[in-house]
């Protein structure tokens, strides 16, 4: 996308025009375009960020701060973002993408091990842009909450986007190269604020400066990279990834055919899968699929477009689907997977060089996933109920193969048995679902009283929010294993709820950066618990993991790996601005094993929103477009946690496990914390919780051996934390 606007500023194609030329009127937004330049550009982006995970700790205030220019310069925005990917952008193009990120992170992690500071920033630069789905969904919570429409397009933003434009529903339309493919006449590129300046290209002058037709400057636009949703850049060599201006160059020796020159380019580089994907990237322009404005999914031309289309789009699903993705239940992940049957898996921010994490995608996290896959499925017909689905990795070319048939029958009868009443649900359920829910099944005559069926398969019995995101939750937790058929709390059920009333009691559960951050991250701790994944052991391997505990014995070294394992699942506080202190592959690594056990958690509540929706549990009086996208951006595990708070306490603990004239003062390494004490304090509140959990749990589900390994770093933390108060504890 940035190339693509580098081009036209080179090339003198831009117009410009004062911001008071738009005033009164409303502006629709590429909401990733929009998001991959505040990743990118000079003043905004923060290079260290796929070396933290997380969201960029400045990013709220550059969106609050454009969001009150806009309020200001009485502009409307709205935002689109991207929903289902096309099959053009198919497993193999998305592998190819994630090694491609991979290997220049891995670059820059070799620099940064050198010591080469500067450099290694400027390399993790490289990948700002890299896996960064989580930050979209954050964005769409967030301008929601800020009382800014925020859509989800069918598939690619870019065609809705000239859809909207075309019926008036926007007065011009801000993002990249997509835009003008897609058939609009022209994009705004920029808003300068400070000068009060609005630029914008034409298709025309596009099209003029090539000397190429409309579908010459979309093979060009599709071979450059510049529509991502489509198709990566077209390299004849791994990592050579061609300029516009090169490319254009040859491609005029095409007339302007991408398809020609591809072909061509066959007998030397021969790339069929390619060429594929760029033929049905080429369909899925020409009959392109849009959300209309009563509610109906709609191809472009699709009187002329062909029989087969669901092999350049993916297979249709029903439109009520696509409905729940433009107001915000639903994201885009599972809806993916069914649509292409189909499941790729990419190399996480460390790189996923590691059996452990390996072992977790392609074994351990399974059984969420096809939970996840036959919610979804129960409303939908047997071509997504009995298919099989294929799941390939970056790490080897084996493929595996999932089927939820067997898992639809179960959850049928799951989901109908909860349709709990506003009266019954506690009064906090909307700040802290996750443990209020819990909290409800505590005592057996509530749980009991929470088995509730639609009396006589009546319709809309549901028609509060609350009742909405009480349910889904409810069911979400029972599917994941929390509690019984009964709804009383399972044996699981009953550790964490012993983690949860650990965190009333130490205030934890008010802690949060987030309302639901405490509760999320003991539930998440807990997954990783049965997945058997939360340990002490040395899970990734030194070199090139680097940053792993170093000081003391191997006790020391063992149980500070453990409880910043623990504090990997929380926030930190740090100033608005870029990240400069420590890193560690190592604890990235871990951070990313957890982030893929969040996905999976948030994917299982999604769907068993979607599912309860259309069910017809809900009724459509009093649920309406706002209390939809209210749902999804209540829906917890809405943002992810960054790396900070467990670097933070693995250097604390390090340095107290060191000799005691040797140990330094670690606020000097973390410039811009803003409470270091405080951070502290929540992460050692936070493994009290775990621990309290763990040491609750039957030993059937958390054996004798795992608990003692948690009862002794908890006495050593406490030792820790004591010398640490005593005077020169920790200089």
């Amino acid at each position: 996308m940035a190339a693509f606007k580098e081009w036209v500023q080179s090339e003198g194609l831009e117009t410009s025009g004062k911001i008071d030329q738009f005033r009164k009127s409303c502006i629709a937004f590429d909401a990733e375009d929009y998001l991959d330049t505040l990743l990118t550009a000079t003043l905004s982006r923060e290079p260290l960020l796929p070396a933290l995970g997380g969201l960029p700790f400045a990013l709220q205030k550059h969106i609050d701060d454009d969001l009150q220019r806009f309020r200001d310069a009485e502009i409307k925005p709205i935002f689109v973002f991207n929903g289902l990917q096309a099959a053009s952008k198919d497993g193999t193009m998305v592998a190819r993408e994630g090694k491609r990120a991979a290997k220049i992170l891995d670059e820059a992690w070799g620099i940064y091990d050198q010591g080469r500071g500067e450099d290694a920033v400027n390399a993790f630069g490289k990948a700002c842009t890299y896996k960064i789905q989580h930050i979209s969904r954050w964005l769409s919570a967030h301008l929601h909450k800020a009382g800014v429409t925020a859509l989800t397009a069918p598939y690619s933003a870019a065609p809705q986007l000239v859809y909207m434009q075309q019926q008036g529903f926007c007065d011009g339309i801000a993002g990249s190269a997509a835009c003008l493919v897609f058939g609009s006449e022209r994009v705004i590129t920029s808003i300068a604020w400070d000068s009060g300046v609005v630029s914008w290209v034409e298709s025309a002058a596009c099209q003029g400066r090539l000397m190429f037709s409309a579908e010459g400057f979309a093979d060009l636009m599709l071979l450059s990279g510049c529509v991502p949703t489509l198709l990566p850049a077209y390299a004849e060599a791994e990592g050579e990834l061609p300029h516009i201006q090169a490319l254009r160059g040859i491609l005029t020796q095409m007339r302007g055919d991408g398809y020609a020159l591809l072909l061509q380019r066959q007998q030397q580089h021969k790339d069929e899968e390619y060429l594929d994907a760029f033929r049905k990237a080429r369909f899925a322009i020409k009959h392109s699929v849009y959300t209309k404005i009563d509610g109906t999914v709609e191809t472009r031309d699709a009187a002329r477009a062909p029989g087969d289309v669901h092999l350049f789009t993916g297979q249709r699903l029903p439109d009520e689907i696509y409905y729940y993705l433009l107001r915000g239940v639903a994201g885009a992940r599972i809806l993916n997977w069914s649509a292409h049957r189909h499941i790729t898996e990419t190399p996480p921010l460390d790189g996923g060089n590691s059996h452990s994490y390996q072992d977790l995608v392609q074994n351990r996290l399974v059984d969420l996933r096809v939970k996840a896959l036959a919610v979804l499925a129960v409303n939908l017909n047997r071509y997504f109920q009995h298919g099989v689905f294929h799941a390939a990795y970056w790490f080897n070319d084996a493929k595996s193969q999932l089927s939820v048939r067997e898992g639809i029958e179960p959850v049928k009868g799951l989901m109908s048995k909860w349709h709990v009443p506003e009266a019954v649900l506690p009064d906090a359920l909307a700040s802290h679902p996750l443990a209020e829910a819990l909290g409800l099944l505590a005592d057996e005559k509530s749980a009991k009283s929470t088995v509730t069926e639609r009396p006589n398969g009546a319709p809309g019995i549901l028609e509060k929010p609350v009742e909405l995101l009480g349910n889904a939750v409810l069911r979400a937790l029972h599917d994941a294993g929390y509690m019984y058929a009964d709804h009383t709390l399972s044996a699981s059920g009953k550790a964490i709820q012993a983690a949860f009333k650990e965190a009333r009691s130490n205030g934890y559960i008010e802690m949060g950066v987030t309302e639901t951050e405490a509760e999320e991250a003991i539930l998440v701790a807990f997954e990783l618990l049965k997945l058997k994944v939360l340990n002490n052991q040395h899970m990734f391997p030194t070199p090139p993991y680097s940053g792993p505990p170093l000081r003391g014995n191997d006790a020391d070294k063992d149980n500070t790996l453990l409880v910043s394992r623990v504090a990997c699942l929380g926030f930190f506080s740090h100033r608005e601005i870029g990240y400069t202190g420590p890193l560690s592959r190592h604890l990235l690594a871990y951070q990313q094993m957890a982030t893929a056990v969040r996905e999976s958690l948030r994917d299982l509540l999604e769907m068993h929103a979607c599912a309860m929706l259309m069910s017809g549990s809900v009724s459509r009086k009093t649920i309406g477009d706002k209390e939809l996208r209210d749902l999804g951006t209540s829906l917890p595990f809405t943002r992810e946690p960054d790396l900070g708070l467990a670097l933070v306490v693995k250097s604390y603990l390090d340095e107290l496990s060191n000799e005691p004239a040797k140990r330094q003062d670690i606020t000097r390494w973390f410039n811009y914390v803003t409470d270091m004490e405080g951070d502290l304090q929540k992460a050692w509140k936070l493994w009290a919780c775990v621990n309290a959990g763990v040491q609750a749990a039957e030993t059937n589900i958390i054996g004798e051996s795992v608990k003692k390994v948690f009862r002794n770093a908890d006495k050593w933390l406490q030792e820790k934390i004591a010398a640490a108060a005593a005077p020169n504890g920790l200089v």
